[in-house]
């Protein structure tokens, strides 16, 4: 009886192992966002090329934080260098945050898509949407200045259909 109950629990392990691994397999997320099994590309949700312009920023700004932390971490740096880079720091971050409200914002007036970069010279708003028009690139460049306090007086607003991004990127 004993082996019957081990061969029982072994069994409903592997079943749970099995359902877990699926459940969070990156390789059913690729497929699901990758397209239909029709050969139709999905139109809904958020561009996997945006994510990757996303990620690159993320990366590019992670480089200059840590060059900065070090320049904190520095004992031969004087105060108003750490003070500086501690500045800049919290730009940076304050910078990534207010990106990624304003790309929410934008998505919740209803486009499909958005990537906001803001550099010292202004922001770039790009956002995917089959149809554009003046009205709502100036609620978009409003909404920009809310978010940035009116910080940049340079503000552009790029409206693009997928496959422009797509073959832009891809």
């Amino acid at each position: 009886m004993l082996k019957k109950n081990q061969l029982a629990l072994i069994l409903l392990t592997l079943v749970l192992m099995l359902t877990v691994y699926y459940i969070v397999n990156p390789f059913n997320k690729e497929k699901d966002s990758g397209g239909n099994d029709d050969g139709s590309k999905d139109t809904t949700g958020r561009l996997e090329e945006l994510a990757a312009m996303r990620q690159a920023l993320r990366e590019e700004r992670a480089l200059q934080v840590l060059a900065l932390d070090a320049i904190i971490a520095d004992s031969t740096k004087t105060i108003e260098e750490k003070t500086a880079a501690l500045e800049e720091k919290r730009f940076i971050n304050s910078l990534t945050e207010k990106e990624l409200l304003l790309e929410l914002e934008v998505i919740k007036m209803g486009y499909r898509d958005a990537f906001v970069h803001a550099t010292s010279t202004g922001v770039e708003v790009m956002v995917i949407s089959d149809e554009h028009s003046a009205a709502k690139a100036n609620e978009i460049i409003k909404k920009t200045m809310v978010q940035f306090n009116q910080q940049f007086s340079n503000v552009v607003v790029k409206f693009q259909t997928v496959e422009q991004v797509m073959g832009e990127v891809g």
